[in-house]
């Protein structure tokens, strides 16, 4: 297994657990009787920095155990599989942005029936956090595909 790909494994693995917990204890506070704005913009903020932090340490400990490999540029298998994981993802993207375009407004009419007593406030929030969600489905789209690649390629 190639280090670019150790990299990926690295990061599939640190944005579902991060970003799932962050997205569970968006949708536990969301069911909850109250909605923390405030505690839920710390959660995002820990996320971020919690994502980043394993990110720079996961890259870190794998250019320790493999140096050569860690400073080599990438070739030109390399910079093929990033071009073609990243038309997948922008698909996903654009496909997700889209639908959430048209429900948007769908959420806005029927947030009263929802939101349970919770500020009118909270439908923003909802619709923000359904574009990060779509984003972070993209990321794990391109790295997946990376992965595939590489193991195909392989």
């Amino acid at each position: 297994m190639t280090f670019r790909e150790k990299m990926l494994w690295g990061s599939i693995a640190a944005t579902i657990a991060i970003w799932g917990w962050y997205f569970w204890g968006f949708l536990s506070a969301l069911e909850g009787p109250t909605f923390n704005a405030g505690a839920e913009l710390g959660s995002f903020i820990f996320a971020i920095v919690a994502l980043t932090v394993v990110q720079i340490i996961v890259a870190v400990v794998l250019a320790i155990s493999s140096p050569a490999e860690a400073s080599a540029p990438a070739d030109d298998r390399d910079r093929e599989f990033a071009l073609l994981a990243y038309r997948p993802a922008f698909i996903t993207l654009s496909v997700l942005v889209a639908t959430l375009t048209v429900v948007a407004p769908l959420t806005m009419a029927t947030a009263p029936a929802w939101l349970g007593g919770k500020p009118a406030s909270v439908v923003p929030i909802v619709i923000s956090n359904a574009l990060l969600l779509s984003l972070v489905i993209a990321e794990l789209v391109r790295s997946g595909t990376l992965v595939f690649l590489y193991r195909r390629g392989s």
